[in-house]
């Protein structure tokens, strides 16, 4: 299907041939609370009929940027991260005061309330953004040199401009003190230049390494930005006597670095240069793409996002709403597979499953994560989490996935809110046995199953699909029939 680029939103999906990738059936919005949100919501669904699809991103972009911005996105959630507000020194003071001067209370206070706010906040578009981003500019939670300050990668680079400017977002990741210390920034000086966070900047945050930089652009790149560390507070510190001086090219950049004190506007110069380059605009908008549409993105596509960033600024938020402008997002149902810890909250979300006491819920989808094998920002390594369904075969994660829709549908967990699984069923009650497996499907998963897929589930039940609801052996069988429909193809994707 050519890509096509509309006005609005809706003109998009009004232009768009109704079509999807089997299992999947079309369901355009069951798609958008699935790509640019954390999965399918009986209340997304109804703002979506009571906004309009140009309305609803309106909103969900007005909301992130204002009274949602940050962690606000949910108030309860929020209130369990008192750690996520504090300053490097504030963090350290705080652990120590508690017995573990180098505990890691504050990550862990991170990785729950990301879970929590994928999982409730209303900004689900900002929620993506921010997930997007925080796998684009790694910083691994839970990691060596971070304990204190990994709370102000998020909050003061990742989610002050998810929504915002790209070029904004990398200045900032450049000067945060989590990044200066996981990329060994920190402790380059001109004597001893370490390469890692100047490698990584041109091959992971910018121009990536198919852009043609040589090793004497990495070792310059290096070269430039030395000084940048951080006080005895983990607070970010220019040092000029750790400053790296002379001439300095990378790519089509030079500039003079003629001395220790003006070489942090130098590094800025170099870091703006960067974030402009047509070849970091070409591999962002690629990674949109795959993240948001396809593992194989158009080239059509993947280069009206490059240009909208350039001409715009960097601007995040265009981009974003281009891709809701293609025919070739709103054709691309079934395209993508959800990541297991996108699984696991996607099923909190499809079953209206509440936070409950907060205090025990968010530390429960935290070993979950981890046992699934994708704790959110936890990625070890500088690339962050893969985004491609190749990635994700493991059968020991999709069969702990089996056993959390099972959990989550018959509350096993403390914490979550009681789930009463007949409201699934909606305001219009099934007639059959039948009737009640059709409506549990469209509402777990928004999409309409095969005949043998039905019948399957049928024949789970031992009884006819006519069978009155009455004497339908969903009496006792229900809580058991809703996790065999998540455990379905159709839940697996995104």
């Amino acid at each position: 299907m050519a890509t096509t680029f509309w006005p609005s939103i809706a003109a998009a999906l009004r232009n768009t041939p109704r079509t999807s990738r089997a299992p999947m059936v079309w369901d355009p919005a069951s798609l958008l609370m699935s790509r640019f949100g954390f999965g399918i919501e009986s209340k997304t669904r109804a703002d979506l009929v009571r906004y309009g699809l140009d309305g609803w991103w309106q909103n969900q972009v007005a909301f992130s940027r204002g009274p949602g911005a940050g962690y606000a996105g949910h108030a309860g959630v929020a209130a369990q991260g008192p750690l996520l507000s504090k300053s490097p020194a504030e963090v350290r003071a705080w652990l120590k005061a508690n017995g573990n001067e180098y505990g890691w209370e504050a990550m862990d206070q991170l990785t729950r309330v990301t879970l929590g706010l994928q999982a409730w906040s209303r900004g689900q578009v900002y929620e993506t953004s921010v997930d997007f981003f925080a796998n684009h500019l790694n910083v691994a939670n839970h990691s060596d040199g971070v304990w204190s300050s990994r709370q102000t990668m998020d909050r003061d680079v990742i989610r002050r401009h998810a929504l915002g400017s790209y070029a904004s977002m990398l200045l900032a990741s450049a000067r945060n003190p989590a990044m200066l210390k996981y990329l060994s920034l920190a402790s380059s000086t001109k004597n001893a230049v370490n390469e890692n966070y100047g490698r990584e900047l041109l091959e992971l945050h910018t121009v990536g390494i198919g852009a043609g930089y040589t090793e004497e652009d990495v070792k310059n790149s290096a070269r430039i930005l030395t000084g940048r560390s951080v006080d005895s507070d983990y607070n970010y510190l220019y040092k000029p006597e750790r400053h790296w001086v002379g001439p300095i090219k990378v790519m089509g950049f030079s500039h003079p670095n003629d001395s220790a004190a003006g070489g942090e506007a130098a590094g800025e110069a170099f870091l703006r240069y960067l974030a402009y380059h047509p070849a970091t605009a070409q591999r962002l908008a690629h990674k949109m793409c795959v993240h948001y549409v396809s593992d194989n993105p158009s080239p059509t596509l993947v280069a009206e996002l490059a240009r909208i960033y350039l001409r715009t600024g960097t601007q995040i938020a265009p981009m974003l709403a281009a891709i809701l402008r293609s025919t070739e997002f709103w054709g691309s149902r079934g395209a993508k597979v959800r990541r297991p810890a996108e699984n696991l909250i996607a099923t909190v979300r499809a079953l209206g499953v509440g936070p409950g006491d907060l205090s025990k819920s968010l530390p429960s989808l935290h070993w979950m994560s981890s046992s699934v094998g994708q704790v959110p920002l936890d990625w070890a390594a500088p690339n962050g989490y893969p985004d491609v369904a190749s990635a994700w075969r493991s059968s020991g994660s999709l069969l702990n996935l089996w056993s959390y829709h099972r959990g989550l549908a018959q509350n096993w967990y403390d914490g979550f809110a009681d789930l009463d699984p007949a409201s699934l069923y909606g305001s219009v009650k099934p007639r059959t046995s039948g009737e009640a497996i059709t409506q549990l499907c469209g509402r777990l998963t928004g999409s309409r199953f095969p005949a043998a897929h039905v019948q399957a589930l049928q024949t789970f039940l031992d009884e006819p699909a006519s069978t009155p609801i009455a004497d339908s052996r969903l009496r006792w069988h229900l809580t058991h029939l809703i996790p065999l429909i998540l455990d379905a193809p159709q839940h697996a994707l995104r």
